[in-house]
């Protein structure tokens, strides 16, 4: 495991005091008046102002539908999602209904998940890089914009985000013995996969960093994770007919951002909530059916155009990591330009935090050949907050080293 905190941040964090409480405060009210201030001029009259699959889907399992129609109109059972937010969604909506109060409650709900990842941030920023960081990374967090906009989404990503430092944190400090660490390992990453089927090479990455680096037990996390993730596939086994491990959509997220005409992103003109074309083709083919259609139509343009995936490959990268029309794009590279600063710093000096490092490499693989979305990257934006905490930290400690200069003392004529 990469080296905590140098002696000398030590002994300076001994000197300062964490600020948990007042960065919590800041947070939530900034969060409050974020969420007043894009939701008052229109305020949402129902859930279905989101036009989300998995609030159709929670519907759909409140009104004894079962887990199906993710589109607003019957179509049978699905998988496009994996069920651990739209269940999360359903036990809400079940008490809040879907109107003006349901909005409002689920974004509060958010907003204290995003709350929660604070004190998960300030902890790990704390013990690889020292207290100061962890109040610079929790304040980051805390104000930076496109943090702010986090809660609004009615989608898994704040969660997500929470459950993969979660993870980390519990992969950097094991306390227990070997086989409850391993039992709890397995299980909390099959309930974070149940969530996002694509944390899971980042958790693996993880808790494998963890595996080498401890008394971790492999074989034992991966039996209870298949324990506990089987009902899934072993589900849409028996009720879709066919295997899907995770997600029915894998051929059609790529042919999403790779087909005839398309520049890489998200085009909703191309889904069957945005276009009769396309849910009538869903409906003919079954889900199952559509899913692998768009998948052969995705390899095939791809084997065709080769070069011309390639660029779209890139750009996605960039876009990625810059934000689109959805988020605080000139924010969003400032933050990851900060973060960038902070690991170039913290490899200078030897303190390469690789649990932090490994999700920041690894996660954004899948949508670098798929597409981008500005909640993808915000499952990675606490991490990108400690290293920005942490770049902030190196500036202010060379700016107090610097020796000031000497007083020119005048000669006179």
């Amino acid at each position: 495991m990469a080296t905590a905190a140098a002696p000398d941040q030590l002994t300076h964090a001994k000197a300062v005091r964490s600020h948990l409480p007042f960065i919590l405060a800041i947070a939530l009210l900034a969060r409050v008046v974020y969420a007043v201030y894009v939701l008052l001029p229109r305020p949402p009259a129902s859930l279905f102002a989101w036009n989300y699959e998995d609030i159709f889907i929670a519907i759909s399992l409140v009104h004894g539908g079962g887990y199906a129609s993710p589109f607003n109109f019957p179509s049978g059972p699905t998988a496009i999602l994996s069920p651990g937010y739209p269940l999360l969604l359903a036990g809400l909506i079940r008490f809040t209904g879907t109107g003006p109060f349901a909005v409002y409650a689920l974004i509060g709900f958010q907003i204290l998940l995003s709350i929660l990842i604070i004190p998960l941030i300030m902890r790990l920023a704390q013990k690889y890089f020292g207290m100061r960081t962890a109040n610079l990374a929790g304040f980051i967090y805390a104000i930076a914009p496109p943090m702010l906009l986090l809660p609004l989404y009615i989608w898994d990503t704040t969660l997500s985000a929470l459950l993969l430092l979660a993870a980390i944190a519990f992969a950097s400090c094991p306390r227990w013995k070997a086989s409850w660490f391993s039992l709890a390992a397995g299980a909390g990453c099959a309930v974070a996969t149940l969530v996002n089927p694509t944390l899971l090479p980042s958790l693996c990455s993880v808790f494998g960093w963890s595996a080498w680096r401890s008394r971790f037990v492999p074989w034992l996390a991966a039996l209870t994770f298949l324990i506990v993730f089987s009902p899934w596939p072993i589900r849409n086994l028996r009720v879709m007919h066919s295997f899907i491990p995770f997600r029915s959509t894998i051929g059609f997220e790529l042919w999403e951002g790779n087909h005839p005409g398309g520049d890489g992103n998200v085009a909703r003109d191309f889904w069957p909530l945005g276009s009769q074309r396309e849910r009538e083709l869903y409906l003919a083919n079954g889900e199952v059916g559509y899913m692998h259609l768009k998948g052969s139509l995705a390899r095939a343009y791809i084997s065709t155009h080769k070069v011309e995936f390639v660029k779209l490959t890139m750009k996605r990268v960039v876009r990625f990591w810059s934000g689109d029309s959805e988020s605080p794009g000139p924010m969003t590279v400032v933050l990851a330009l900060l973060a960038l600063s902070g690991m170039i710093v913290a490899w200078r000096q030897r303190l390469m935090a690789t649990l932090l490092l490994l999700p920041v490499v690894i996660y954004p693989l899948p949508f670098y050949i798929t597409h981008p979305n500005a909640r993808y990257q915000f499952v990675l934006d606490p991490l990108l907050a400690i290293f920005a905490g942490y770049a902030c930290e190196s500036f202010f400690a060379w700016c107090a080293r610097r020796p000031s200069p000497s007083p020119t003392i005048a000669t006179p004529l």
